[in-house]
């Protein structure tokens, strides 16, 4: 907030002198008081103009916008098409976020269709506003093709296309533009494109975003010599995301690095590096860390108490996070949200106390969601309670009725407890309403491109040279002892079937890929979209240690580090 003395000071000049009604000085005053946060008094003004013009209605609605006050930006923008009064390309521009942040997408595509039916043209702001938007939409195809057709690009408009590929959770197209934007114009070392469009934290904030969730380190390692030439490296939030990058990538000393050289710490960075440890399976160095940043005089938020509760939970730190939950109820007067309540759900499902996780659940002061849920389910399939799993898959099953995912989940239960009958009528209503289960897709990171595997995929470019690999493969791990564990295929399939199946996973396929193309030594990092399962995981171990390689392995639920034959999660998971 700025100082608004001498504003005020104005405004009462205009009073005293009866100018309120002066359309040209109540915009004027508007717009100042809009800058300084101060919309209420904006919207006095506005009420006080008889003669209001378009830029008056433009103004309050830029205001409104900018403000966080979106509901109103839309009404007030209605209503002056109701006046008949003609947007133009700023006014558009100005509410085209409203409607993003809202998701009100009828509204929104009708605007899109106003600008297209009165041809206003080509308009670098408002054609940025529209890919934003479309991104908010989830309609990426849209937002890209307006991207591609613009004939003017700004920074902003880079920024939206590829934090909408970040928020979308596709990292590898938000790196693809990165560095599509890097090649259309960046030169020397001052990293400057050549129409004069400066990188900014912004571009740098969201590119970290994606190699964050592709797990592209390489990539990351790129984007932070841009920071540190760009000048950016003092920047709080630049900081954080970085932070949060290298520890996404398993990389917690880089992660670590990059936080002791900050010279200014808020909340954010300390909960995004205590969560990095917690993914990692480094259950104590977390608890440290928790109590490093009380000790620096920090006040934790319920961030920082959802980080320390997973970190126990992915370490099986069930008594000391039982602790810490009583403590951040009673001590720091925080009341638990649903993340919170997972967090502990979880804790206690994973380590078999799975009536408890339920009886939890039962007296929660909030609706059991979609995550608590489905954390309690899987919880019941690894310890085979079959009655509380087709409890919770009933109420999952009212929340989101179209998720094949937790279908299966119920039919692997049936299939662990041998009622084979039961499995495969929970298969057969996913085919008969058209449901499919999102299949294993991995992805590895060599000489900064992103290779992407699907599981039982045999059309892929180099399947035959994988193929041939992965027999080698599994040959010298067996003769180690390892043994495939047919178990964690649930259907009712020959044992050769079985075998095939686990034989094609997309992990499997990534990481003799990664062994195939890297040096002997080099680290093999794969991000997977599921949960890795138990024969993976076995196999896993016993690759880490004939090839005496490292594997990062990021699933659904956390990290897994094999290293000579031994995983960091210590099979808690």
């Amino acid at each position: 907030l700025r100082d608004t003395k001498p504003l005020q000071q104005v405004h009462a000049q205009v009073t005293v002198s009866n100018l309120s009604d002066n359309v040209f000085l109540g915009n004027r005053l508007m717009n100042a008081y809009a800058s300084c946060g101060l919309i209420d008094q904006a919207q006095i003004i506005f009420s006080h103009i008889s003669n209001k013009n378009l830029v008056s209605w433009t103004i309050l609605v830029s205001g409104l916008t900018k403000n966080g006050r979106f509901s109103e930006a839309i009404e007030l923008f209605q209503e002056m098409v109701v006046r008949e009064i003609r947007p133009n390309e700023v006014t558009i521009a100005t509410v085209l976020p409203a409607f993003g942040k809202l998701g009100v997408a009828l509204i929104g595509k009708s605007v899109h269709c106003y600008w297209i039916r009165h041809n206003f043209g080509c308009n670098v702001f408002v054609e940025t506003g529209l890919v934003h938007m479309y991104s908010k939409f989830g309609c990426l195809k849209i937002a890209r093709k307006l991207f591609d057709n613009m004939p003017e690009r700004n920074v902003v408009s880079w920024n939206a296309i590829i934090s909408g590929y970040s928020e979308n959770e596709f990292g590898e197209e938000a790196l693809s533009m990165f560095n599509e934007m890097r090649r259309k114009g960046f030169s020397g070392d001052i990293f400057t494109l050549t129409n004069g469009i400066k990188l900014d934290s912004v571009s740098l904030i969201t590119i970290l975003s994606g190699c964050s969730f592709s797990g592209a380190l390489q990539q990351g390692r790129r984007v932070h010599a841009l920071v540190i030439k760009t000048g950016f490296q003092a920047d709080i939030f630049t900081g954080s995301a970085l932070i949060d990058m290298y520890a996404n990538c398993a990389s917690m000393e880089d992660a670590k690095t990059c936080f002791e050289r900050m010279e200014e710490k808020d909340v954010a960075c300390w909960n995004t590096l205590i969560s990095g440890y917690g993914m990692i399976g480094c259950g104590n160095e977390a608890i440290e860390l928790f109590s490093q940043m009380k000790n620096s005089g920090l006040v934790p938020d319920e961030s920082t108490f959802v980080s320390v509760l997973c970190s126990c939970s992915n370490t099986g730190l069930v008594d000391l996070g039982l602790q810490i939950f009583d403590r951040m109820q009673k001590l720091w007067n925080i009341i638990p949200s649903s993340k919170h309540y997972a967090c502990v759900i979880d804790l206690l499902g994973r380590s078999g106390r799975v009536n408890e996780a339920y009886s939890l659940m039962k007296r929660m002061h909030l609706q059991p969601g979609v995550e608590i849920l489905s954390s309690l389910l899987t919880a019941c399939r690894i310890y085979k309670n079959l009655e509380v799993g087709i409890e919770i898959s009933r109420k999952l099953f009212e929340l989101k009725p179209n998720d094949a995912g937790y279908y299966v989940l119920l039919s692997n239960m049936y299939a662990l407890a041998g009622d084979w009958d039961c499995a495969r009528t929970s298969r057969t209503y996913l085919k008969s309403n058209n449901l499919k289960k999102n299949p294993g897709v991995s992805s590895i990171e060599i000489s900064g491109e992103i290779f992407t595997f699907m599981a039982s995929q045999k059309d892929h470019l180099f399947y035959m040279e994988i193929n041939e690999f992965l027999k080698d493969l599994i040959f010298k791990i067996k003769s180690e002892g390892y043994e495939v564990d047919t178990d964690s295929v649930f259907l009712d399939v020959s044992n050769d079937v079985k075998k095939d199946i686990l034989f094609h996973h997309s992990e499997k396929l990534a990481i003799a890929f990664g062994l195939m193309r890297t040096k002997p030594g080099t680290v093999i990092r794969v991000t997977k979209n599921l949960r890795i399962c138990k024969d993976c995981h076995s196999a896993c171990k016993f690759v880490s240690k004939v090839y005496a390689r490292v594997l990062v392995i990021k699933d659904a639920n956390r990290f897994h580090v094999f290293r000579d034959g031994v995983c960091s999660c210590r099979d808690w998971w």
